[in-house]
């Protein structure tokens, strides 16, 4: 069988191509794979990549300065130019499957389909109507323009994949209910939970006594970053710390940042790029994670925290909620509840040892989450979907 994989991100680069990497170890242990994805160098892998460079149209906008404040455009037009060369490509590709990224493949998907090939649909986040519902309520709270939400044309490719889509793939059953409540029938809907590296994500023994907050990714609508600096404020913990590791995706969350940042000496702001640096230099000086998403198809660094032998705090609509049980490795929240997750801060803060234990625990569960145990539920999907004996 002749697989092909599509995403418009580097091969194992980012959150997104780490998922990508996860998928195209695991099917190309099943069958014949093919990967095409963004960037111009293939990496080296034992099957073939094919990265197919990046929109001009796309950078041009991000550099323009009154037009770059429009990301939803900068994206829709990345994955259009991404979309129509892999369906170029696809045209003299032998294809049986196809597996592309939400919003990145509606045109992949027809010329593979128009070839008799099964397309299934990778969707990393939440349904994205919901997603973008929970952007435009967080956009409204910080009087934020309408350019940090999806683009209307984006939605419309990502109904027509769903209605071409002979099973959609998701990152959790967090995930996934959110397809069910939207109307889809579940067995269209396949949970495909991603596995890290803990060989390179490890514990590490904690060096002070600061009780330090940790939050990683981009400070962007959807993540609920001011809903953790208004709950680490509350919680007025003694010698406490929140560290925030990446940038701003917006202007108004610039704003944010930089006047928090100037108001609290005890908040701070770091940039680390963990494809180069070892992660445990940023984990193993923390005490908790918190992982506030009011949306978020899983949030592998939450995993990637646990594996450090961290426990977490993430909402009940961020999909690593699925490997969190409230008290025993972390806590699982209401979304946007500053009041709780206050509460759950100081209880980790003044109960070292369950904090300790909850790390111990988190780090098993990480483990739990291996390449081999992914690599049975990728089998066990192909089977269900008749694609394998």
């Amino acid at each position: 069988m002749k697989i092909t994989l599509t995403c418009n991100t580097g091969l194992g680069s980012g959150g997104q191509g780490v998922c990508l990497a996860n998928a195209a170890t695991g099917l190309s242990t099943l069958a014949d794979l093919t990967v095409f994805c963004a960037g111009l160098e293939a990496p080296k892998t034992n099957f073939p990549v094919y990265p197919v460079g990046y929109s001009r149209w796309s950078k041009r906008l991000l550099t323009t300065p009154l037009l770059r404040r429009r990301n939803d455009w900068a994206v829709l037009l990345s994955d259009l130019y991404f979309d129509q060369q892999v369906s170029k490509r696809l045209k003299s590709q032998p294809c049986d499957l196809i597996m592309g990224v939400a919003g990145q493949t509606n045109l992949g998907f027809k010329a593979a389909k128009a070839k008799g090939a099964k397309a299934w649909l990778y969707c990393l986040n939440n349904y994205l109507p919901f997603m973008q519902q929970q952007i435009q309520q967080e956009m409204q709270m910080l009087s934020e323009a309408t350019v940090a939400s999806m683009n209307p044309m984006m939605l419309r490719r990502f109904t027509e994949e769903c209605t071409q889509a002979d099973l959609i793939v998701v990152l959790s059953e967090v995930a996934k209910q959110t397809f069910v409540q939207a109307g889809f029938a579940s067995e269209k809907v396949a949970v495909l939970t991603p596995f890290i590296d803990t060989v390179r994500f490890h514990p590490v023994p904690k060096t002070d006594d600061v009780f330090r907050v940790l939050y990683v990714g981009t400070i962007e609508p959807r993540k609920g970053v001011p809903y953790l600096i208004k709950a680490f404020s509350q919680a007025n913990i003694p010698n406490s710390e929140l560290l925030i590791v990446g940038g701003t995706s917006t202007r108004a969350l610039r704003i944010l940042m930089a006047d928090t940042l100037s108001k609290h000496a005890n908040i701070k702001q770091e940039f680390w790029d963990f494809s180069n640096a070892d992660p445990t230099e940023v984990f193993g000086k923390c005490s908790v994670l918190v992982l506030p998403s009011v949306e978020d198809g899983f949030g592998l660094v939450a995993l990637e925290a646990m594996a450090c032998g961290l426990p977490v705090i993430v909402t009940s609509q961020c999909g690593a909620a699925d490997v969190v049980k409230t008290g025993v490795n972390g806590f699982v929240i209401p979304p946007r509840d500053v009041e709780t997750m206050a509460d759950k801060l100081i209880f980790l803060a003044e109960n070292e040892a369950t904090r300790i234990t909850m790390g111990k625990s988190a780090r098993v569960t990480a483990e739990q989450q291996t390449q081999a145990r992914y690599q049975q539920s990728l089998h066990q999907i192909l089977r269900n979907q008749e694609l394998l004996n």
